[in-house]
């Protein structure tokens, strides 16, 4: 079975967070700290406990959230809260997390990447902008920000700058699957039906995560009805000759 470099890192990252849980656990019941320290470990332990129930968001929240009442000017454990409620649907709340994350520490660019994305779900796309715009001055090979600044461009019907954002976030992370699905799509769109094809094909050959999973076949099966229509189009035009 072919195993993708990416899920083999996410997969070991997230055993070393297991171990780490157990061990903070074992630090909080038998070492002996002053009252803060072991606040601060007990944090920790929940803040990697919620971490890895990425597929259980409501537990997350509980977890992040007890966190949060043993050490509250954790920016990271606001940020991931703030993702657990998006999951949820919860907007507000995400919001109210994710700006709280950014007076916490202003220069965590997940959290302006964070904040500009949940404007753009909200159809808000050139509000979004600048907050995609300050998460790369913060980090400029984050190609998730310039995937979410594509998007935004690319409502905005400013293409050419779409297409360079997503040429950026390929250069920065190779092995970024999103990039390529919205590099496809963009193709798609510009009636190059092979070149998408292709390359959708390659991202479900690399191991994708559900979501680059779902978008590479829906854009395929976009790429077969296209196809069917040109095939139709040849037809109907052979039938008149």
């Amino acid at each position: 079975m072919k195993i993708h470099r990416k899920i083999k890192k996410e997969a070991h990252i997230k055993t070393r967070w297991r171990v780490a849980v157990g061990q903070l656990q074992i630090v909080v019941r038998d070492v002996v700290y002053g009252p803060k320290k072991k606040a601060e470990a007990e944090s920790s332990r929940l803040f990697y406990e919620a971490y890895w129930r990425d597929e259980e968001p409501e537990e997350q929240v509980r977890l992040y959230s007890e966190a949060l009442l043993l050490t509250p000017r954790d920016a990271q454990t606001y940020l991931n809260r703030g993702v657990a409620y998006d999951a949820m649907g919860q907007m507000d709340n995400a919001l109210a997390d994710f700006e709280h994350a950014i007076r916490l520490k202003p220069k965590l660019a997940e959290g302006y990447n964070n904040r500009g994305y949940l404007r753009y779900k909200q159809g808000l796309y050139a509000q979004a902008i600048p907050d995609f715009d300050r998460a790369l001055q913060l980090n400029p090979d984050y190609a998730q920000a310039y995937c979410s600044r594509a998007s935004a461009y690319g409502m905005l019907g400013r293409h050419e700058q779409a297409l360079a954002d997503i040429e950026r976030a390929i250069e920065a992370d190779p092995d970024f699957l999103l990039a390529y699905v919205n590099r496809a799509a963009y193709n798609l769109n510009m009636n190059h039906v092979a070149e998408a094809e292709q390359e959708l094909r390659w991202v479900l050959e690399q191991c994708p995560d559900e979501n680059e999973r779902e978008l590479a076949e829906k854009y395929l099966a976009i790429c077969d009805e296209s196809r069917r229509q040109q095939v139709g189009n040849a037809d109907r035009s052979d039938a008149e000759l």
